[in-house]
């Protein structure tokens, strides 16, 4: 019973310490052998060094780079790379030890074995939006609730509230702003609320479901859908006539076409104030910030897999007859090398849909749908988006 207590124990354990393996794997120093150059200019050997020195930094950046970045990502992208990360080389370094030095008559060459910091890397590599120029810049709605100190009832961040409505909605909005996200204009979701007749008297949107479908109206592929609540304390502050208030912001991010939960995220914040409202605000503001920073690294953390790995795309299939299900879903996983797996989600009215596990992007797998002889099927594109693709299929 005790062998068979400890065997279950290891079993568990495993896949954890492998999991654990692999993400420290991703995260961990690489080490390189780079040669840098440099020309000897009027004689000054001592320049010339650290110019080659330098030269080979950028050189063991470069090479890191070129295995994390997709090739024609490095070339589109090279004057960026240039200014913000190759100008910048020596930061990303962790350690350095010169193998070699060598003075010619006319320059002077160092070759180095380099760590660099990965952690360090990937960071520069998101703050300059790369991935998400990777992820095709998804669109990203803000849907909030709020309810501060003094209002009787909570206000939407689409309708026009009160004084102190929509704080952690615009603190949630300049965050994401700054680090260059592409968000969709207030106004538009809004003009959509309205319209689809979901939206109450004080802009709070009739629920999750209902968000989520405004967003999609409104373009984002992305929608964050939380609340704020502040509170006031019981009592004074010992001494003085100040207040504490402190306030709780929730939200989560989804998927807009395929539902998925990206991230989730809780965070609070405490604030002293003679007024309670004021000072509502201001913890709505303070929690808001660590909310949206907390969320920021979950969400590039999820499309940094997304990235390197697979990713699920919506593929519906419109005039499709029953009995030629599994052949087609056999082409796909054995014609298309972007796709991993299929999984069916429903077959109605002719049209089957499919969880499809791709490499690419939904736009890779339509290109590769339709350049892909298979066996008599021709797929015509009817639309995609970043994460769903609808096709018609037609047979020869």
């Amino acid at each position: 019973m005790k062998n068979f207590i400890v065997l279950c124990f290891a079993l568990v354990c495993v896949p954890l310490v492998f999991s654990v393996a692999v993400f420290a794997s991703e995260q961990s120093p690489v080490t390189v052998d780079v040669e840098g150059y440099a020309v000897i200019d009027a004689g000054k050997k001592d320049v010339a060094r650290e110019n080659a020195l330098q030269d080979s930094f950028r050189r063991a950046i470069e090479q890191v780079v070129g295995v994390m970045v997709e090739a024609k990502t490095v070339v589109s992208d090279a004057t960026l790379l240039q200014d913000k990360i190759y100008s910048k080389s020596a930061g990303f370094i962790k350690t350095y030890k010169i193998n070699s030095e060598v003075f010619e008559s006319t320059a002077c060459r160092i070759n180095i074995k380099a760590t660099v910091s990965k952690v360090r890397l990937v960071k520069g590599l998101n703050d300059i939006g790369l991935l998400m120029k990777k992820m095709g810049k998804p669109r990203v709605a803000v849907i909030m609730t709020e309810q501060n100190i003094g209002n009787d009832a909570p206000s939407g961040s689409l309708g026009d509230g009160s004084v102190n409505a929509g704080i952690a909605d615009s603190v949630i909005y300049e965050v994401l702003a700054k680090k260059g996200y592409n968000l969709v204009d207030r106004e538009t979701l809004v003009a959509l609320a309205k319209r689809e007749g979901v939206l109450s008297a004080n802009g709070t949107i009739s629920s999750n479901e209902a968000a989520i479908q405004v967003a999609a109206g409104g373009g984002a592929e992305v929608v964050i859908i939380g609340q704020a609540v502040a509170k006031a304390g019981s009592s004074a502050l010992s001494g003085s006539n100040m207040r504490s208030s402190q306030a709780t912001v929730t939200a989560r991010v989804v998927d807009v076409d395929t539902g998925q939960l990206i991230a989730t995220n809780s965070a609070s914040s405490k604030s002293a104030n003679v007024n309670s409202t004021a000072g509502g605000g201001e913890a709505i503001a303070s929690a808001s910030k660590k909310l949206i920073e907390n969320l920021n690294r979950q969400i590039l953390a999820k499309w940094k897999l997304k990235v390197a790995g697979t990713r699920l795309v919506k593929l519906n299939i419109k005039d499709i007859e029953f009995s030629d299900i599994s052949k087609v879903k056999e082409l796909l996983r054995e014609r298309l090398k972007n796709v991993e797996e299929t999984v069916e989600r429903g077959y109605r009215d002719g049209t089957l849909n499919l969880d499809t596990e791709v490499s690419g992007t939904a736009r890779e797998l339509a290109e590769e749908l339709t350049n892909t002889k298979m066996d008599g099927y021709v797929f015509k594109i009817i639309s995609y988006t970043v994460n769903t693709l609808n096709v018609q299929l037609q047979k020869k």
